[in-house]
């Protein structure tokens, strides 16, 4: 009797202790989550929503709109204040369309005192409204506001209605009104890249590099140096320009010689056209200026479908600065030299793996504002189509 009474006391201390153990351990797990759950909230309330006066949001608000319209090419004199007028009109989307024989409610003018602000922002046929659209709405997100669209069918211009996201009638604080105009256009340009010196790149990545979608072209390796890399350039059906040189017979490696015969210059383009069929050009260089036999083996080529252009047609982007840096002056130059008139750009650019990412991932800012890319073959299709008063290439960089 006895030894069972202790036998049972026994068992109640074992299991008071497992108790006891087991509420420490959530004890602590409990102060643990608790502690996270805190340093989720504090990292997220670094991204919350920015809370502003209305007076502040009266100023940010139509800046922010402003902003976002310039990263799409738009001029500050396409953009106007509708609230000048005495009444702004409302478009009628092709929401408003069934409603049209019920009542002219919707379509009557906004008054300017119900408004922060009211912008007509004039944009070229090219622009898309809706990329404009959708970044003025991911901009107003960040304040707690929110917008609706509304197209007219026949023209395609947008309303955009602004509104409170806390307001439940979601009632037209400002309104921005995209208007297409034909009589204007954007300081944009036709580009093309031509990358030089892709034997420079180990063949994995020069062979991934050469299969992505985007648009340029390279310069076809020296077919004795380096035949690995150029099979890569045409296994890849990648589009390609041959690169010739005019020299002297001391110039060893030259294709065009200055005392060539006319027999021997006639065999080598022939050549050189049927064994390069697939090539959108030949680039003849001609460093020390020996213009007679440059002439000469321009109008040779003129006879075969394989046309051969100077050198002076390219752009020679050359530049220190690697990836992002190296592109965003890049960049800068084509918008450079868009400003100055230029409509249809060929550049030759020494870029590696790296810096082909770094372009792809920046392309875009350009795409919006306007700038097309294109492959050598495609730029000339359209420099036939549509001749451009070019200005002077020259090295960049």
């Amino acid at each position: 009797m006895l030894s069972e009474f202790f036998y049972n006391n026994k068992n109640k201390l074992i299991l008071a202790g497992v108790l006891a153990i087991l509420m420490i351990v959530l004890a602590v797990f409990y102060r643990m989550n608790g502690m996270k759950d805190k340093a989720v909230i504090k990292e997220f309330s670094t991204n919350e929503v920015k809370i502003l006066s209305s007076d502040e949001l009266k100023k940010i608000l139509p800046a922010k709109i402003d902003s976002i319209a310039s990263l799409f090419g738009i001029r500050k004199e396409w953009i106007s204040d509708a609230n000048n007028s005495e009444v702004v009109k409302s478009v009628k989307g092709k929401t408003d369309k069934k409603n049209d024989a019920k009542s002219d409610k919707k379509t009557k003018p906004v008054l300017n005192d119900a408004l922060w602000f009211a912008k007509n922002i004039q944009i070229p046929k090219d622009v898309s409204t809706a990329e404009l659209n959708l970044e003025i709405k991911s901009s107003l997100a960040e304040y707690d506001f929110d917008s609706r669209a509304n197209e007219d069918p026949r023209s395609g211009n947008l309303m955009i209605n602004i509104f409170n996201k806390k307001d439940s009638s979601s009632k037209t604080l400002a309104f921005v009104n995209l208007e297409f105009s034909d009589k204007i256009k954007r300081d944009a340009a036709d580009v093309c890249l031509i990358i030089n010196n892709v034997e420079n790149i180990p063949l994995p990545q020069l062979e991934k590099m050469l299969l992505l979608p985007d648009k340029y072209s390279v310069v076809l390796p020296d077919m004795v140096a380096r035949i690995d890399a150029q099979t890569v350039v045409l296994d890849t059906k990648r589009d390609y320009v041959l690169f010739m040189d005019i020299g002297t017979e001391e110039d060893l490696l030259s294709e065009f010689k200055k005392d060539m015969s006319q027999k021997e210059l006639k065999s080598k383009v022939r050549t050189t056209c049927y064994e390069y069929d697939k090539a959108s050009a030949v680039i003849i260089l001609n460093p020390k200026k020996i213009h007679p036999m440059e002439t000469d083996v321009l109008m040779e080529f003129s006879k075969y479908n394989l046309k051969a252009y100077k050198d002076t047609i390219l752009i020679k982007f050359v530049s220190e600065e690697k990836s992002v840096k190296k592109i965003n002056a890049f960049f800068s130059d084509i918008q450079t030299r868009s400003q100055k008139g230029a409509k249809s750009m060929i550049y030759l650019v020494d870029f590696n793996n790296d810096d082909i990412n770094s372009f792809r991932n920046e392309s875009y800012k350009l795409k919006r504002k306007g700038f097309k890319f294109y492959n050598f073959t495609e730029i000339m299709k359209k420099r036939a189509k549509n001749p451009e008063t070019e200005i002077k290439q020259e090295i960049t960089g």
